[in-house]
């Protein structure tokens, strides 16, 4: 049996005539323009906000600008979510507080005692929702701004209503004027996060294929750390951004997921690479894997590149493979193999048929049968 066939000559399947809809155009979230923007746009919500406040007359303007200034975020799922941060927070602060001066009298140790017990209160509540630290703050300036006004209620409130206008201010500038989409964002790094995927499977398998040539175990600690971040990204988009626009969530969730079970697959691949020390040996199945991986890593790049990969050489590799090995076992081939080598293989060579499954069943989704329709 040959142990170095040559690979078959064309193993790139054919992408299906349906691709996924194009992206957006998208701005690096990190890169100069999309920082000048994001500048420009926290210039313009602070302005937007003052201006807002000196039309209603409000008192303390600087109030609402500051609000507007913290809200800001680069992108509108983190702008939402400080909105609701700020805006929920200061609604149950201006609630405590406005019950600290009904129930407290007007002098100066029952101030200090309802501020006491109302910012411990909020602190206690930390422990449950994080808008109790915004709430502590909206206590402060309610309790205490107005001490030595006449009406120290609507005092209270005015202050509230110019945070809330600083709020409304941010939303609306981070939704209208240059949205940074975390969904756009998400559609180009999953792109990229799946060129990676296909670079580091091509690179764990060469090296295990050639005498099982040990890899640095730290290689896939930034590929790990990247598909975090996506899903991160990926729960913004759910809680904030499919509310004002449409994502396919389905699809996006698809390929978070898929990452992840490759990520799994790609470290037990390079554990068992590294897990032996000693003198490497010949892969029989040499050729069968080299085609399985070759496959795989084409129908990564179609992903990668916006395309539905085609299944039918992938099913083709896994099936060819797994008759290979059955044919193998029964020959007895694998008898000749001291068991800690026989452990390895197995593992690696279990791993590389569930990549190839995952993609495939990635493939085969329901999803883009619809899409085709």
């Amino acid at each position: 049996m040959s142990t170095n066939a040559d690979n078959s000559s064309d193993l790139s399947p054919t992408p299906r005539a349906h691709p996924e809809k194009p992206a957006m155009p998208f701005i690096d979230p990190d890169s100069h323009p999309a920082m000048i923007r994001h500048g420009l746009k926290t210039g313009i919500a602070a302005v937007l906000a003052y201006g807002v406040a000196h039309l209603l007359d409000l008192k303390f303007g600087y109030c609402a600008t500051l609000s507007a200034v913290i809200v800001m975020q680069v992108y509108v799922a983190d702008s939402v979510q400080m909105c609701l941060y700020r805006f929920s927070g200061t609604a149950v602060g201006a609630a405590i507080g406005l019950a600290a001066i009904l129930l407290f009298p007007q002098t100066q140790p029952m101030t200090v005692l309802a501020l006491f017990l109302s910012v411990a209160f909020c602190a206690y509540m930390t422990r449950y929702n994080a808008r109790y630290r915004m709430a502590a703050i909206t206590v402060c300036i309610v309790v205490l701004a107005g001490y030595d006004q006449d009406d120290r209620i609507v005092f209270g409130m005015l202050r509230v209503v110019e945070i809330g206008v600083g709020v409304a201010a941010a939303f609306v500038v981070s939704i209208a004027l240059w949205p940074v989409r975390a969904g756009t964002a998400l559609k180009a790094r999953l792109m990229m996060r799946f060129g990676d995927c296909a670079r580091h499977y091509e690179a764990i398998m060469n090296a295990f294929l050639a005498m099982q040539s040990g890899l640095a175990p730290s290689l896939l600690d930034q590929f790990q750390t990247d598909i975090r971040e996506d899903r991160a990204l990926f729960q913004k988009v759910l809680r904030h951004e499919r509310r004002m626009y449409h994502e396919d969530t389905d699809l996006l969730g698809l390929k978070v997921r898929t990452l992840e079970k490759c990520h799994a697959h790609l470290q037990t691949m390079l554990q068992a690479l590294n897990s032996e020390q000693g003198q490497g040996y010949e892969i029989i199945m040499d050729r069968e894997l080299r085609e399985l991986a070759a496959v795989t890593v084409e129908s990564m790049r179609g992903i990668a590149s916006g395309r539905t990969p085609s299944t039918d050489l992938l099913a083709k590799a896994l099936n060819e493979s797994e008759t290979r090995l059955h044919e193998l076992r029964k020959d007895g081939a694998t008898r000749r193999f001291h068991l800690q080598k026989l452990l390895q293989f197995f593992a690696f060579y279990h791993s590389a048929q569930s990549m190839g499954r995952d993609i495939l069943l990635y493939g085969q989704n329901p999803l883009f049968s619809v899409r085709a329709a």
